[in-house]
């Protein structure tokens, strides 16, 4: 069995990484040190859905690499409540369900998306 992941990564963050921006390299590198880091399952989904033909091999060698969380009952009834109070899109609310409810940071260069879902966020000014 794995072990729980320190940080749930964003889909943008993933993205950025395997576009190569060295401070996203940088980031995931130093959040590493304090564990494995997850993603939600719909992160990955994402990420795979917007895979070109020549970037999958690379794609998915890097979501392997993370701990995927599935979203679950307890995830949909806090993303529910968390869109009927006007959150984010529902994706969005879903992915900060994922991280409520595994009371990990959610690492996210789109803070503002979050900002009132009431999920941990890791600052990544700077990176």
């Amino acid at each position: 069995m794995r072990p729980a992941p320190a940080y749930l990564l964003d889909t943008d963050v993933i993205i950025w990484h395997l576009r190569g921006r060295p401070q996203t390299t940088a980031l995931l590198q130093t959040l590493l040190s304090d564990g494995p880091l997850g993603c939600s399952a719909l992160s990955l989904a994402e990420v795979l859905a917007g895979a070109r033909q020549h970037e999958l091999a690379r794609t998915e060698a890097l979501l392997d690499s993370l701990i995927a969380l599935p979203v679950g009952a307890q995830e949909a009834k806090v993303a529910a409540t968390l869109r009927r109070g006007r959150g984010p899109g529902f994706i969005d609310c879903l992915i900060a369900a994922t991280a409520i409810t595994h009371k990990i940071p959610l690492v996210t260069y789109n803070r503002r998306d979050f900002e009132r879902t009431g999920a941990r966020l890791f600052d990544t000014s700077g990176w």
